[in-house]
């Protein structure tokens, strides 16, 4: 046996990290085999998927209160289309047809033109 003062000191930075390591690698393996932190992975999987899908109904509900709103005020971009420049109207109106040129044509009382009579009714 050595004597006490030949003794060499123990090194404690490689004993720590040695045990350090050892630790990690046991701790990480119980945890990848403990069925919780798999429901955990899942749990947190299906909290994504509900966000996403929340974030979708709340944009699809913003544009239904948009589409709301121009009901209310009778803002329809496509019955205005259909108004305007295909010259659609709707059953609840009434429409007024006038001879051709009547609407242009200057003011006759003003030019002494004699004004077109209605015709007699029986």
């Amino acid at each position: 046996m050595r004597p006490a003062s030949e003794r060499r000191a123990p090194r404690l930075l490689p004993a720590f990290l040695w045990s350090l390591s050892v630790s990690a690698l046991v701790l990480g393996l119980l945890l990848l085999s403990d069925s919780r932190v798999m429901e955990l992975k899942k749990a947190r999987a299906q909290i994504r998927e509900l966000d996403r899908r929340i974030a979708e109904g709340q944009r699809q509900n913003e544009q239904l209160a948009a589409a709301v709103e121009a009901a209310r005020r009778h803002d329809f971009p496509a019955e205005q289309v259909a108004r305007e420049e295909l010259h659609l109207v709707s059953p609840e109106d009434i429409v007024l047809l006038y001879p051709a040129g009547s609407l242009t044509a200057p003011n006759r009382k003003a030019s002494g033109a004699p004004l077109p009579t209605p015709p007699a009714r029986p």
